[in-house]
């Protein structure tokens, strides 16, 4: 029986200046060649030796094929690519007018051009500093003779009175022990 070829399950992130590119398949007998626009890659699936992925992606941009990294994880394989121009993010991973159904995005590593401002002045731009005193912030040292209390507050319900009742005997029975320990000495 003549193996099955087919393309493997493929996922890509990108940040200013690489590629994250994923086989997600578990393979064995690998071979993979990166060039300045494209990657070929070819293996055997580990589990049905009459699987075969065979895999060509013409890149949108030159690459850099000194600075390629690969890991085995087992259930996938990860390439690091490195842009040949870091820059404005790529609009897609290829230059294939048409979409490819084994290629999708990688929302795990993926990062968007704006969040790759440095991460101290994205927080202060996001958040400003609550901290720092205000010029537009009150003195509030003229709510100090403010009559703040909540004694003036009627009940809403019976049961809060009866709660209020039951206090008041706690403290009156607690107010009076300490009296009776000092009359029997």
């Amino acid at each position: 029986m003549a193996p099955v070829v087919s393309h493997p399950p493929v996922s890509w992130a990108q940040r200013n200046d690489l590629l994250f590119v994923t086989i997600d398949v578990e393979c064995k007998d690998i071979d993979y060649k990166v060039t300045e626009n494209s990657m070929k890659f070819s293996g055997k699936d580990a589990l049905d030796s009459n699987k075969e992925y065979d895999l060509q992606l013409n890149f949108l941009k030159n690459v850099d094929p000194e600075k390629v990294s690969s890991k085995n994880i087992g259930r996938c394989l990860e390439f690091t690519i490195y842009k040949k121009e870091s820059g404005p993010y790529w609009s897609s991973l290829t230059n294939d007018k048409t979409k490819l159904h084994f290629l999708k995005a990688n929302f795990n590593k993926w990062k968007d051009e704006s969040d790759d401002e440095d991460p101290e002045n994205a927080l202060e731009a996001e958040w400003p500093n609550y901290l720092q005193p205000s010029s537009d912030l009150k003195d509030f040292a003229d709510f100090e003779d403010d009559d703040d209390s909540d004694d003036n507050i009627p009940s809403l319900s019976q049961n809060d009175e009866d709660d209020e009742a039951d206090e008041k005997a706690k403290e009156e029975k607690t107010a009076d022990k300490p009296l009776a320990a000092e009359e029997k000495k």
